[in-house]
């Protein structure tokens, strides 16, 4: 499965038996915003990082990962010579940082007020993956 949100035509009973690659449906796309790998890559790096250290090395670790988001996303969706898909690239750039802060253990855990209201950045990741979902890319992008 491609990374990007595909924007052709709007699947046909016809269209997809025949195979034909049709537009992504609402959850195609809240799930190709998330950038699930990079996540992924930033959960795995600060699991080695030990309880004890600085908070410096967690925000440095979580910039790291979130200038990659960018980068990954224009790989991903550039392949096949297709124009890189800004929409995607823009919202899963934006998502990371709400990730970060939603699963816990993140480097504003060094805040007071985050760990009195931690629930805060679960909601907000909600609301943002779901609304995020109903951005439909223009056909042909």
């Amino acid at each position: 499965m491609s990374r990007r949100i595909n924007t052709g035509p709007r699947a046909t009973r016809a269209g997809s038996a025949l195979g034909t690659p049709t537009r992504g449906d609402f959850l195609t796309r809240l799930i190709k915003y998330i950038p699930a790998e990079i996540v992924g890559l930033y959960v795995a790096v600060r699991g080695a990082v030990p309880h004890e250290a600085d908070p410096a090395v967690l925000w440095w670790l979580a910039l790291g990962a979130w200038v990659l988001v960018p980068v990954y996303f224009w790989v991903a969706t550039t392949r096949g010579g297709t124009p890189p898909m800004i929409l995607q690239i823009v919202f899963a750039s934006l998502a990371f940082p709400v990730w970060v802060f939603a699963i816990g253990g993140s480097p504003v855990t060094s805040w007071a007020w985050f760990n009195e209201h931690q629930y805060v950045a679960s909601i907000a990741l909600m609301f943002l993956t779901v609304i995020f979902g109903w951005f439909e890319p223009r056909p042909g992008t």
